[in-house]
């Protein structure tokens, strides 16, 4: 069976160094890395790599995580032939066991399959779990609050999902192949996962959560307030959802706005509380008129 990595990269040359270690053993068919315009010295790093299955592809932009996963998916629906592509950033990387245990797993006929996404201190990472059902309707959303299991993947339990994380996801070569255009690069980072798996659900591909595949993300969640440029990104694709599909949309008007209240509920908690509601009411207001652009480094 053959396995392409692809990794998105921008200025974490340390995070890099370690997802490369991590991923150099493993038997991958190919090992596709996307620098988005890095200005650090990880361009300098990756043309010192020397391994035949590595293939580097440098961007003269920084398109975010949803323009560097477009453009590897591009680049490897053009010029490769795996049978699946594994999905990550350059502050994730895949547990050593992974790919031998993907190799004899029940793929179930999935057209996607998710792994288990564990943090640093080896608890389940809550921004890369799945999504069952999204809750959209004022009764699910009540009953979200107070327990999840209805709708997102319960941590051991092998099961079919609506929506999964970038982190850590295999797509079969041929559904990304035919697929890939509908990562919307525009997004620039947040919901460009979530979006593009909730496309694959209604057009009918078969999405798997396998928690015997495990992958890790090389972040500490916090509970404080995002930073402002990333609250400016969420927001605005998270409204903008409404226009990007024209109908079975994957957030209620309702979860939306529920959603954004808790946002603005945040900026108690943020270090930059005026910073932080000017990019978010940026993002609301981008997002009601689906103004789907900012500037390429992630900051306006």
């Amino acid at each position: 069976m053959k396995i392409a990595a692809l990794i998105v990269t921008h200025n974490r040359l340390e995070k890099l160094k370690k997802c490369w270690t991590a991923v150099v053993p493993l038997p991958f068919y190919e090992i596709v890395i996307v620098d988005n315009a890095s200005t650090d010295a990880t361009s300098d790093w990756l043309k010192n790599l020397n391994d035949p299955r590595l293939k580097i592809i440098s961007s003269e932009v920084n398109d975010g995580g949803a323009g560097g996963f477009y453009r590897g998916s591009e680049w490897i629906a053009a010029n490769s032939t795996p049978d699946w592509v594994l999905f990550f950033d350059d502050d994730a990387y895949p547990d050593s066991t992974l790919l031998e245990k993907f190799i004899v797993s029940d793929k179930q006929h999935a057209q996607a399959i998710a792994t288990r996404v564990l943090d640093t201190r080896g608890s389940r990472c809550k921004m890369n779990i799945p999504w069952k059902k999204i809750p959209n309707t004022v009764g699910e959303l009540l009953q979200y609050s107070g327990e999840s299991s209805e709708f997102e993947a319960v941590e051991l339990s092998t099961t079919e999902i609506q929506a999964f994380s970038f982190v850590g996801v295999f797509i079969a070569f041929n559904t990304l192949k035919e697929t890939y255009q509908f990562i919307d690069k525009s997004l620039f980072i947040y919901f460009d996962d979530v979006f593009y798996s909730w496309k694959l659900h209604i057009e009918g591909c078969k999405l798997v959560y396998n928690p015997d595949l495990v992958f890790h993300h090389d972040v500490v969640e916090s509970s404080s307030a995002m930073m402002p440029w990333k609250i400016y990104y969420l927001a605005r694709n998270l409204i903008s959802s409404r226009y990007i599909f024209s109908d079975r949309k994957p957030f209620s008007i309702i979860s939306i706005f529920l959603r954004v209240a808790k946002y603005y509920l945040l900026a108690g908690k943020s270090k930059s509380k005026f910073s932080y509601l000017t990019s978010l009411s940026r993002g609301v207001i981008d997002g009601l008129f689906f103004a789907a652009k900012g500037s390429k480094n992630g900051r306006r």
